[in-house]
């Protein structure tokens, strides 16, 4: 029983690859009748690869040997495919068969309705009308976690900018300049840190880059504005310039682009439910729709 599989191997093995070769060696200036077929590459079952099937496979100064390996790689893997496929076709159930029906009549129906949306879908959201969605959608948009907008540095420990850096994110008003000395001190001695004090971060995030430890969130926000921190090797000096605490509605910055996805989704709904009342519409006045009582 091997040595006919090996034997089967071999010869549809050698079939391919002489098949490749004779594709890549014809002349294309040969006449052919209108009617005739393209020539044969393969044969499975009832299933054939023919040379027309295999055009744009090869692209241009791909060398003779490359190309005949894309190609003899292409109808081996059509082969494979292709015997699989004709056993299932014979074994498959009806049920499946009606299932892959309804899956490409779903295919069908989405490739239409994709085509409509990107013909009439209004892309532009303006300004206003973001705002406008989220302050009157203002519950869907409350905090699960803590957020922070905030800078910190953190330096080695007993640094000689210790008390500088103390200066700076003690200071009762902490302005762009002191974010700017901050992050002048740590890129002049190699200090780690963060600056992007115009975005909101998890304060979860900010715990796990600083060791700060609380068993309640919104009390440590509301008490701490700047924190000094060590840890075995780095003190950490951290200034909180403003906070939202859980549950607390999510600032309009970080919904902004949340909310632009949502706009355009209800005009994506709207442009569908138009489109199959009016396609409804038209083949009931054509007459196209018969239902039997």
């Amino acid at each position: 029983m091997s040595s006919i599989r090996l034997g089967t191997k071999w010869l549809v093995g050698g079939v391919m690859r002489v098949a490749a070769c004779c594709l890549l060696m014809l002349v294309a200036t040969a006449c052919h009748r209108g009617e005739e077929l393209s020539p044969l590459v393969a044969r499975v079952y009832d299933h054939e690869l023919r040379k027309a099937d295999l055009k744009g496979l090869v692209g241009e100064g791909v060398s003779v040997e490359d190309s005949i390996a894309i190609v003899d790689n292409y109808v081996d893997q059509w082969v494979r495919q292709t015997v699989m496929l004709s056993k299932a076709e014979k074994n498959v159930s009806d049920d499946f068969s009606r299932q892959l029906g309804e899956y490409r009549n779903s295919l069908l129906v989405y490739a239409y309705e994709q085509q409509i949306v990107n013909q009439l879908l209004d892309t532009h959201v303006r300004e206003y009308q973001i705002i406008e969605y989220y302050n009157n959608h203002r519950s869907q948009f409350q905090l699960k976690n803590s957020i922070v907008k905030v800078a910190y540095v953190a330096a080695p420990k007993k640094s000689a900018f210790d008390a500088r850096l103390r200066a700076i994110v003690n200071k009762s008003h902490f302005i762009d300049d002191d974010v700017m000395d901050l992050e002048e001190i740590a890129s002049r001695h190699g200090f780690d840190g963060y600056y992007d004090v115009n975005s909101w971060i998890p304060f979860y995030t900010l715990q796990a880059s600083v060791p700060i430890t609380t068993y309640n969130e919104n009390l440590f926000l509301k008490q701490n504005r700047s924190i000094v921190i060590s840890d075995d090797s780095l003190t950490y000096y951290v200034r909180i310039l403003d906070y939202k605490m859980s549950d607390e509605v999510s600032p309009l910055e970080l919904q902004h682009d949340n909310i632009e996805a949502i706009i355009l989704n209800h005009r994506k709904i709207e442009i569908l439910s138009n489109l199959q009342a009016d396609l409804l519409a038209e083949a009931e006045k054509s007459g196209q729709i018969k239902r039997n009582k």
